[in-house]
């Protein structure tokens, strides 16, 4: 995944989380807590800010953002906003430049629908 792509995954998480009312440490609090059994206040204070920087980095995982992304979808304060989680399909059906335009129009018709 290119660097462009990171960056509208990270985008892409940080537009959720203000859509749905969460703050990054709200929501890296909620992970942490969520992904281990115990964890202590001065752990969570270091996964926040761990959390930032990986939203920031270009050098950040694809990998480390799409599951953050996938807890998001799973969680209630998701739910409770009305959301569901977002569906795509790329295959080889389409040509590049058509798949481009859909992505295109598909969040043209998103942002208007969030007004």
């Amino acid at each position: 995944m290119n660097k462009n792509k990171i960056s509208e995954k990270q985008s892409e998480l940080k537009s959720w989380l203000k859509k749905i009312g969460l703050s990054q440490n709200e929501f890296a609090a909620l992970f942490l807590e969520e992904t281990y059994e115990y964890v202590t206040d001065k752990e969570i204070k270091r996964f926040q800010e761990s959390f930032k920087k990986q939203l920031r980095r270009k050098s950040t995982k694809p990998e480390r953002i799409e599951a953050y992304l996938e807890y998001l979808y799973t969680t209630e304060k998701f739910k409770e906003a009305g959301y569901i989680k977002p569906q795509s399909f790329s295959g080889d059906i389409l040509e590049p430049i058509a798949a481009k335009m859909m992505r295109k129009i598909s969040k043209e018709l998103t942002e208007k629908i969030e007004l």
